[in-house]
């Protein structure tokens, strides 16, 4: 109940008013930055969502499917050792959605940047979705 009420105040918060003719002043243009952390619930931190996909190229040799997939495990656990991702687990079965990250850096080139990096991306055996999410600060799971 009381997450539907969040929710529900946080939808009502984020409408624009409806001031149909009125004269607003021009704001001043605030940083990125800025902005996207001033539109963010109070005691909500926004992380970065990656669905990660089946890609287009998955004709690799098993020897080589084993190596990217050594490499993607390398770079989950250097990035998890910088703090820089919270989260990352595959999916159980043979769907499309191979698996999930959640990102805690600054923007979206960042999350971008960090899916660029990864082996099996390169290689085209992955692809990723990337999505602002939010979440309290250190929740976790239980």
């Amino acid at each position: 109940m009381k997450n539907h009420i969040f929710w529900a105040t946080f939808l009502l918060l984020a409408m624009p008013a409806s001031n149909a003719g009125a004269q607003q002043p021009a704001a001043k243009p605030e940083p990125a930055q800025a902005k996207a952390a001033s539109a963010l619930p109070a005691g909500m931190k926004q992380y970065w969502f990656v669905m990660l996909k089946r890609g287009a190229k998955r004709d690799q040799a098993p020897e080589e499917s084993a190596k990217l997939q050594a490499g993607h495990m390398a770079n989950i656990k250097a990035y998890a050792e910088a703090g820089k991702l919270q989260i990352a687990g595959p999916f159980m079965d043979d769907g499309d959605w191979r698996g999930i990250f959640i990102l805690d850096v600054p923007d979206r080139a960042a999350a971008e940047k960090m899916c660029a990096d990864d082996p099996a991306v390169k290689a085209g055996r992955l692809a990723c979705e990337i999505h602002p999410w939010l979440s309290e600060p250190g929740a976790a799971l239980k």
